[in-house]
């Protein structure tokens, strides 16, 4: 490394989990020696928020919530600002302001992830402080799992019914837990699954004594002499609990970005090498705004697998413009799909593609006595092709034919080969 780039600002990562480390990984792999200051709102390793329920719920250690160990990560060289979170990021001036101080930037990554959101939990009456369960951070992730191991919490209320409150609902069951689930859909498995398959995932959590609420929402919560948390839902019914726990979405960690200085729709929207609209400024993770294939609308694609490939990219890219190249057409993400796959106490849901149905758009369900498979089929002219599917199998296991027809369906889908002569 020369005197020259010691002295340069160098590259500035906003946020140090997945996508963060992989804008890293790449920075090195694309032969940038140097400096790269990141900016990390906790103490400890980077983590996967996907396998924080199975901490909770008692299926993994600590430990094993980190893909990456420290050693691994001193190899890349970072300087890291650890319990340092970012409160302002100057744009014109090129600053990330912290309560360590000032730091300038060459180029800026923006991967600070979200936060859970609480949206349309009345809270507790005369308790302004009460903060129900959530499911997100590692510390969350504590929280949830000590009050699961305290024998005083038998009744536990899930409010909310997408991947993150099933999980949470899992997590309590392993712990022996009574679990009411209300949401206020119809169905479990939010924007993620049609009727049919949400059904049959539906009775498997009925299967293993899941109390549902759907359709049904929390009107009011106030603590009962006995110390339960007593909760009046919107048709009258009352119930009492020893914890709730409130899974109602995600929003993402923007607050330090200054309005107007760049351009956020839900989040900050980007173009295929993860830029902003200021041109030294990435993103990536649950902050990005990049292309739906399917849709071809900038959407946010919240999953593990799309902020690694992000992060990726946006490393990429900043390597080669720092080298005064263009960015490789090679790195640049052409956009992504949803995908998901979530097991419950052995009754398996895989997805992919979108669940939006058109005129233009037909379903057909295919079932068997262990599995239902719905098909989202895009009729265009003569032809017709496969842009999402649901599949919910009663059993979960790895090698399966559930998971080899999930793989295959997925990559249909991706390839852009889906023919129905194929399935």
């Amino acid at each position: 490394m020369t005197q020259e780039t010691i002295d340069r600002p160098g590259v500035a990562i906003i946020g140090y989990g997945t996508a963060g480390v992989n804008a890293l990984i790449a920075l090195r792999m694309a032969g940038y020696e140097g400096p790269v200051h990141v900016f990390s709102d906790t103490g400890i390793l980077p983590y996967s928020p996907i396998l924080t329920s199975y901490y909770a719920g008692g299926e993994k250690s600590y430990e094993e919530c980190f893909p990456w160990t420290a050693e691994e990560l001193d190899e890349l060289r970072p300087t890291v600002h650890a319990d340092c979170p970012v409160t302002r990021l100057n744009v014109g001036e090129h600053l990330v302001t912290t309560p360590q101080g000032d730091f300038p930037y060459e180029k800026c990554v923006i991967a600070t992830g979200a936060t859970p959101a609480c949206w349309g939990f009345p809270g507790v009456e005369g308790e302004e402080d009460y903060q129900p369960l959530v499911l997100r951070s590692m510390d969350d992730a504590q929280r949830l799992k000590d009050a699961l191991e305290d024998s005083a919490c038998r009744r536990v209320l899930v409010s909310g019914a997408s991947m993150v409150a099933l999980k949470t609902l899992e997590a309590c069951l392993n712990h022996g837990k009574d679990v009411t689930l209300v949401g206020i859909n119809p169905h479990v498995l939010d924007f993620n699954a049609l009727p049919e398959a949400a059904e049959r995932f539906e009775r498997g959590l009925l299967a293993k004594g899941v109390k549902l609420r759907l359709s049904q929402s929390i009107a009011q919560v106030r603590r009962a002499a006995s110390g339960e948390l007593e909760v009046t839902f919107a048709n009258g019914d009352v119930d009492v609990f020893d914890a709730i726990s409130v899974s109602h979405g995600m929003k993402s960690n923007l607050d330090f970005v200054q309005q107007g200085t760049l351009e956020i729709d839900r989040a900050l929207v980007v173009d295929g090498f993860m830029r902003t609209s200021d041109p030294d400024v990435y993103a990536a993770g649950d902050v990005a705004q990049g292309t739906e294939l399917i849709s071809g609308e900038k959407r946010i694609v919240g999953i593990w697998k799309n902020a690694a490939l992000q992060g990726q990219c946006a490393g990429t890219a900043i390597a080669a413009e720092l080298a005064g190249k263009e960015p490789p057409a090679s790195c640049a993400l052409r956009g992504s799909i949803a995908t998901n796959t979530i097991a419950v106490r052995g009754t398996l849901f895989i997805s992919a593609g979108t669940m939006e149905l058109t005129p233009q758009r037909q379903v057909e369900v295919r079932e068997t006595d262990d599995m239902t498979v719905v098909y989202i089929f895009e009729e265009s002219g003569d032809e017709r092709r496969l842009v999402g599917f649901n599949l919910v199998s009663d059993t979960d296991e790895e090698g399966s034919r559930a998971y080899d027809t999930g793989a295959m369906l997925t990559l249909r889908i991706e390839a852009g080969l889906s023919r129905p002569d194929q399935l």
